[in-house]
């Protein structure tokens, strides 16, 4: 039906299906539900717990049998929303102990090398970009960057972070590939590259941190380098590159 919303909501797999399966087919035992979804009737009992703890899942007993049955869809909203007040609660006591949880820097000079993967990285990669530039005060730069594929994988989160941006009011410089769309941003100026200077990969500079992005297809990696002498040298590079390539058409 919805797996896909569903899974976004919060619930495993395995809830979704036997919530949906519920709301498929009413009022169901243990033993129906496990011959519907053909999960094992041990597992049956533990997920309906979980999803009764989260409000979607209510039973009855009739006849000293316990039937189970999937709650109004608008409980789904009251557990979103308790779910969104648990995590404020949760992102401040993180916040509490952050300066506990920060890594140990075996050398100050030593690059830090960091991979990450898929959608959840590159939103990572979003969100640090934005630290960072309000850390050191630098402004952001992007060599080959090519926003049409970052939109698609970002969705939602892409717009939100370059509206982030603007409100912030960073600044940023983006040398785009040479057949790249260009999407307007504030605080952002564009120049194009030529066309025999593509590079296959998107080079994105902010605060202390050099990352390239890598996408194959469907599939995106970043490799994310931590160090003030590499960015810098990047950095002079980017304006190399910019003072002499013309102003976007």
């Amino acid at each position: 039906m919805h797996e896909d919303i569903l899974i976004k909501a919060g619930l495993s797999q395995r809830e979704v299906k036997i919530y949906e399966s519920l709301l498929s087919h009413g009022e169901m035992m243990a033993s129906e539900i496990s011959k519907k979804t053909g999960l094992i009737r041990t597992n049956v009992y533990d997920i309906i717990s979980t999803l009764i703890k989260k409000g979607i899942v209510a039973y009855v007993i009739r006849n000293d049998k316990k039937y189970f049955r999937a709650a109004e869809p608008e409980k789904l909203i009251d557990y979103l929303e308790s779910r969104q007040k648990d995590l404020e609660e949760l992102k401040e006591e993180i916040v509490k102990i952050l300066p506990d949880l920060s890594p140990v820097q075996i050398t100050a000079n030593r690059p830090i090398i960091e991979v990450y993967e898929g959608r959840e990285g590159f939103k990572t990669i979003l969100a640090m970009s934005i630290r960072e530039s309000l850390k050191t005060k630098k402004e952001i730069l992007g060599i080959s960057v090519q926003q049409q594929k970052c939109r698609y994988l970002g969705g939602p989160y892409h717009i939100r972070w370059y509206s982030e941006r603007g409100k912030l009011k960073i600044k940023s410089r983006y040398l785009m590939s040479a057949e790249e769309k260009i999407i307007p941003v504030k605080y952002t100026k564009f120049k194009r590259l030529p066309s025999e200077a593509k590079n296959p990969n998107e080079i994105f500079i902010f605060g202390d941190v050099l990352t390239q992005f890598f996408f194959v297809g469907d599939l995106f990696t970043a490799i994310v380098i931590k160090n003030r002498e590499i960015t810098d040298n990047y950095r002079n590079y980017f304006d190399f590159l910019w003072k002499f390539i013309r102003e976007k058409e």
